[in-house]
Order: structure tokens, then C-alpha cells, then sequence
């Protein structure tokens, strides 16, 4: 009987329960900056010295996504400099406000920076946030199922000086570690300034390796071993 009693109670208070009662989220859609996966950094590096060719300024696109539901209207992105930016607004760079398109859930962000003389001798870092007047607001950050990731903020360094390339970690495996000696020597061989594979392709990568052994092993026989600023000796 005890347990019949109980059983009524349960029945009787799942009845009671209305749908209405029943509480969901019901918050802003928000926007996030984002990665393929979890690994990667929430930065990213940009110089004017790896381009193929002169710049005085270029759009660097940022990867965003929606935080919430889909709509069929578009809506409006604002972003910011924050707490610990080193570059210059209207200087270095300028932020537009751009668009989430209708019924879109990702968006590349673009960022204009500028070629501005002090870049030759110094790196200016930008953190980027979503303002808070933006339509789409700042989304939560965190892991998803499929190991992509949702910053807050995104970090972007800005330099025209020789600096690690955000790929070089794909391609280390053939050239070695980074360095601007490696490098330098790598682009005056190859006459290449990206060595990014999704441009030239892994296929290429080992043909570059075998004409770079050889111009080293040349350099060496006239010079003896070329070192890097670290006082490592390269080797390929």
C-alpha cells in the first residue's frame, strides 16, 4: 500500500507539472571569434614582410561564429580593441562593422591593417573583443562536440618584420624549427615568401626540402654551416 501511495503522488504531481512550468534559456544570440580546433592558439600573427608582394595595407579575415539561433534577418557586428593592445586606432588598423548574413552562422570578421613605418622595428598586438553596443553580442566561449573552440577575444600581432608564420608548425616537419635565418635562407633559394601547404601544396614540399639540401650543402662547402640567431646550425 506504501507503495501505491507513492506512485499516486508521482502520478499526481507530474500532472500538476504544466508544459509552461518548464523554464528554457532565452538570452541574446551572441557572436564568437572560433577555431577548427581546440589546440589552436587564440592568436594569430600577421607580417608585412611575408607577403609576395608590397603592401602599404591588407584585410587580415578573422574567424567568427553565431552563439544562439539563426535569423532571417542580418545582424550587426561591432568589435574593440581591449585591455592590452599595443596598436594604434585609424593607424594600424581600422575596425568595420559588418554583417552576420540571414539564416548565417559563420562569418569572416576583416580586419584592415596598415603598413606603418614603426612595424620595420616593433610588433604591435591587437585584442579584439566584441563591443558591447553590438547587435550580436559577445557569445559564451567554451569547447564544442566536434573539438572547435569559441574565444572571447582574439589576439592579432601585426609586424612588417620576419616573423613565424601561423602554418610554420604544418610545415616544421620538412624545414625545421623557425627562425629568421632559416627563413631568409629558405625564400632567397626557392624565391617562395609562403610556404603556407594549402598554397603550394604537401606534394611540393618535398621537392623544395631536396632543392634546399642542395643549396645548403653548396653554402656550406664555401662558407661552412650556416647558424641561425639562436646558434643553432641549420640543417634541412
Amino acid at each position: 500500500m506504501r507503495y501505491l501511495t507513492i506512485l499516486l503522488f508521482l502520478l499526481t504531481f507530474a500532472i500538476g507539472c504544466k508544459k509552461d512550468d518548464i523554464k528554457t534559456f532565452d538570452g541574446r544570440d551572441g557572436i564568437s571569434f572560433y577555431s577548427r580546433f581546440s589546440s589552436d592558439p587564440d592568436s594569430t600573427n600577421y607580417s608585412f614582410a611575408l607577403q609576395p608582394t608590397f603592401k602599404t595595407k591588407d584585410t587580415i579575415f578573422i574567424k567568427m561564429r553565431l552563439v544562439g539561433k539563426p535569423s532571417g534577418v542580418e545582424r550587426g557586428i561591432k568589435l574593440k580593441a581591449m585591455a592590452g593592445s599595443t596598436a594604434r586606432p585609424n593607424v594600424d588598423y581600422i575596425l568595420p562593422e559588418v554583417k552576420l548574413p540571414a539564416n548565417a552562422v559563420f562569418v569572416n570578421y576583416p580586419l584592415i591593417v596598415f603598413n606603418t613605418p614603426e612595424m620595420l622595428n616593433q610588433s604591435f598586438k591587437l585584442v579584439l573583443g566584441v563591443d558591447p553596443g553590438s547587435e550580436l553580442i559577445s557569445g559564451a566561449a567554451g569547447i564544442a562536440v566536434d573539438q572547435s573552440k569559441n574565444f572571447a577575444q582574439m589576439k592579432v600581432n601585426i609586424t612588417n618584420q620576419l616573423i613565424e608564420p601561423d602554418y610554420w608548425q604544418n610545415i616544421s616537419f620538412f624545414f625545421g624549427d623557425f627562425s629568421v635565418v632559416r627563413f631568409k635562407f629558405m625564400v632567397k633559394v626557392t624565391g617562395l615568401t609562403n610556404f603556407d601547404p594549402n598554397v603550394i601544396g604537401f606534394s611540393e614540399m618535398f621537392l623544395i626540402q631536396v632543392n634546399l639540401k642542395k643549396a645548403l650543402s653548396d653554402y656550406v662547402q664555401a662558407n661552412g654551416p650556416l647558424i641561425d640567431e639562436f646558434g643553432n646550425q641549420i640543417t634541412f
